[in-house]
């Protein structure tokens, strides 16, 4: 086996079992584990400044979750910065259609330096994004590679999917 294939497994595997972790929290945190109501709002009040992602939520999120029927969670540093990942949760399968539909070429442009990364093709798995039917309250995913290492947390990024372009997302660590 290629050693590039081999490593291409081992990303996609990690990708994969990071974002099960991550769904499975968020269900278990929607499932009554009652947190403190003071504790949490002040750490997150604490961490918001105006380059980070939830004030971009605050901003523009709304707009994302009424008319394209998604709720953008970000754009996350994964394999060591190699890959970056984007996450989106469903919210009106029929809207969002053109989130998961394969024929719609999506990549991810920094907008410092202009750099143009695509979603990986792997020979056995194919592209490495989600491509199934949406379905309303699932999160779902693409990985755009980062080979040089052009784009790095807090770079100011957008994505492209298609003819729908999210703007001014800033990337953060895992």
């Amino acid at each position: 086996m290629k050693p590039q294939t081999m490593i291409c497994r081992a990303l996609l595997m990690s990708l994969l079992m990071g974002g099960a972790l991550n769904l499975r929290a968020q269900e278990q945190n929607a499932s009554g584990a009652e947190q403190p109501s003071q504790s949490a709002p002040t750490a997150v009040q604490s961490s918001v400044s105006p380059d980070n992602s939830s004030a971009w939520h605050a901003r523009k999120g709304q707009y994302f979750r009424r008319n394209l029927g998604v709720d953008v969670l970000g754009v996350e540093r994964v394999s060591s910065g190699e890959m970056l990942a984007f996450r989106y949760t469903i919210l009106d399968p029929e809207k969002a259609k053109a989130f998961n539909d394969k024929r719609n070429s999506a990549y991810l442009i920094d907008e410092k330096s202009g750099a143009k990364l695509t979603v990986p093709q792997m020979e056995k798995v194919g592209a490495l994004r989600t491509t199934t039917t949406p379905e309303a309250g699932r999160m779902y995913w693409m990985v755009f590679a980062n080979t040089n290492r052009v784009v790095n947390v807090g770079s100011i990024v957008d994505v492209v999917i298609g003819d729908v372009r999210i703007s001014g997302l800033t990337v953060e660590a895992k």
